[in-house]
């Protein structure tokens, strides 16, 4: 089993020491998690709000701190515990993509904020060579804001996706950090346009060829990764 899908923890450029676990990831709950290892399991129902952070997490913002991080720094989420593996390192060994989105807030309180506005996409982490993916034997991964982000508040979605080749069986590892982004508040700060965007629910679909893959994809020894499209729109570089 991957990592958690809630004990993600934020690490940046200008806070370069890792926090402990749902200090700026907000906290995985529903009133049928009682165990430890409830909170390690994958998420599947894609078109659930909970695909936005997690379960529970679009609504448990006011226990979670907000993160400062500039423009252009490069931040990432580290694996805070795996379910198989009792002794860290905690590695990523399932295979598939990562990917990060920032969703602005539509209020100054971050912590009320649900993820139900718009999301894109900052950073894509799909095949190291075409038998490997960048996220294997990782304990983490990185990703840089793109440094035209508007000045504020966003959520910052992370995703490990376990691809699979039956219908609605790939896993999703979903966590969601708070952070305030600063600087470019001049005529450099833009934000992107309507095609980067997307909403959760509502951006991927259980027959994507990025979450229903072919059996080549999945199978172990993998192959024809680099023909891989990961699901959602483009990636905004900025």
């Amino acid at each position: 089993m991957f990592a958690p899908d809630a004990l993600f923890v934020l690490i940046a450029a200008s806070v370069p020491c890792v926090t402990g676990h749902y200090v700026f990831s907000r906290f995985l709950f529903n009133n049928t998690m009682t165990e430890q290892w409830e909170y390690y399991m994958p998420f599947y129902d894609i078109y659930s709000p909970d695909v936005r952070c997690g379960r529970g997490a679009s609504t448990s913002g006011p226990g979670s701190k907000t993160a400062t991080v500039l423009a252009g720094d490069e931040v990432g989420f580290v694996i805070g515990r795996s379910a198989d593996e009792p002794m860290e390192p905690y590695i990523i060994y399932h295979n598939g993509p990562g990917q990060a989105y920032l969703s602005r807030s539509n209020s100054y309180d971050l912590s009320s904020y649900e993820g139900d506005g718009e999301w894109f996409k900052i950073a894509s982490l799909g095949a190291k060579n075409d038998t490997w993916w960048l996220t294997r034997d990782q304990t983490g991964m990185n990703f840089t804001i793109p440094p035209t982000t508007p000045p504020g508040k966003y959520l910052l979605r992370v995703e490990h996706l376990y691809v699979r080749p039956a219908f609605n069986t790939t896993q999703f590892y979903i966590a969601c950090a708070q952070i305030e982004v600063l600087g470019n508040d001049g005529g450099g700060a833009r934000m992107p346009g309507p095609e980067f965007m997307a909403k959760f629910p509502g951006a991927y679909d259980f027959s994507d060829p990025g979450i229903l893959v072919e059996e080549r994809v999945y199978d172990w020894p993998s192959s024809g990764l680099l023909e891989y499209k990961a699901p959602g729109p483009p990636v905004w570089t900025g």
